[in-house]
């Protein structure tokens, strides 16, 4: 009795060890968790919103200043115009 409950517990943890099936799930979940925790800590406290923010402002305003400018006189085809 005991030799064949042993011998078929036996035969399920080997199963069980030798089943793949839902290992990449479990994978995609664990990367999932480690990126969201990095993207919290990194948003968390809006510095970086703001860090971005302003260079983006920058950014714009460069461009409205280059375009008041008249720019450098090229056309969309390269040519002087």
């Amino acid at each position: 009795m005991l030799l064949n409950i042993n011998s078929k517990l036996r035969n399920i943890r080997n199963k069980f060890k030798s089943d793949k099936r839902g290992v990449t799930a479990v994978e995609y979940a664990i990367i999932a968790v480690a990126m969201s925790s990095i993207i919290l800590f990194v948003f968390k406290d809006g510095t970086l919103k703001t860090t971005l923010n302003d260079a983006m402002g920058k950014i714009s305003t460069s461009m409205e200043s280059a375009n008041s400018a008249g720019g450098s006189g090229n056309k969309a085809d390269g040519k002087q115009g």
